[in-house]
């Protein structure tokens, strides 16, 4: 099986996420569990892939007063990242 392509570090498109999107994981000040809302997403280039170029959509999230994707939080702090989609609407 091929390595998994790595993202550039650049983003190469953003929208504003829909009211309601977070994601769950442990607060890097308190240890805590945490839901945070996810406020964008991007789209990461890949361009080493086995399929040449293409990209992966990363969530931006606010937690203790920063932005972060998921990649980024996973690098620095080492913690799983769980994308919660909003509650359907009950009639």
């Amino acid at each position: 099986m091929p390595a998994s392509p790595q993202p550039s570090t650049s983003a190469t498109a953003i929208t504003t996420a829909a009211p309601g999107w977070t994601v769950t994981t442990c607060s890097p000040t308190s240890g805590d569990p945490v839901s945070a809302p996810i406020v964008a997403w991007v789209l990461v280039p890949c361009t080493d892939g086995p399929l040449g170029d293409s990209g992966h959509v990363h969530p931006v999230f606010v937690l203790d007063g920063s932005t972060w994707t998921t990649d980024e939080f996973n690098a620095v702090f080492g913690y799983g990242v769980e994308i919660v989609p909003p509650r359907a609407a009950t009639p």
